[in-house]
C-alpha cells in the first residue's frame, strides 16, 4: 500500500510539474517611423491608422472624435493633440499599447512612435 501511495504521489508531482509553462513575451521591434528625415505625414500614415483601427467606432454619428477621412484632423488637432508635451496628447496615450484605457482597439507599438513622431514634428496637416 505504501508503494502504491509513493508511485500515486510521484505520478501527480510529474503531472504537475509537466503542466507548468511560461511563453516568454518578445516586445515588439519598433522601427524609426521616418529614417530618411521626411516629416510623418497626417494623409498618408496617420489618417490610415485611424481607418484600420478607429472608424468602426469614431465615425460621422458615432463615438467622438470622428476619425473618418476629411473629418479627422480638425476634430484631433484641438481636443486630442498637446503641443507642449506630446506624450500627454490623448490620440497618443489612450489607444496607446502601455495603457489600458482603452478596451476595443490598440496602436500597436509601431503606430504608436508614428503617432507620437506626427505630434512632436507640430501635428501638421500634411
Amino acid at each position: 500500500m505504501k508503494k502504491i501511495s509513493l508511485f500515486l504521489i510521484m505520478i501527480l508531482l510529474a503531472a504537475v510539474l509537466a503542466g507548468c509553462s511560461y511563453n516568454w513575451i518578445m516586445p515588439e521591434e519598433v522601427t524609426p517611423p521616418n529614417p530618411d528625415g521626411e516629416p510623418v505625414s497626417y494623409a498618408t500614415q496617420i489618417q490610415p491608422i485611424f481607418t484600420a483601427k478607429c472608424i468602426s467606432c469614431h465615425n460621422t454619428g458615432g463615438t467622438a472624435p470622428d476619425l473618418s477621412s476629411g473629418k479627422s484632423y480638425n476634430q484631433v488637432v484641438p481636443g486630442y493633440v498637446n503641443l507642449t508635451t506630446p506624450a500627454d496628447s490623448e490620440i497618443y496615450t489612450f489607444p496607446s499599447p502601455s495603457t489600458s484605457v482603452h478596451a476595443w482597439k490598440k496602436y500597436s507599438a509601431n503606430e504608436a512612435t508614428l503617432v507620437l513622431t506626427w505630434i512632436e514634428e507640430g501635428a501638421k496637416n500634411n
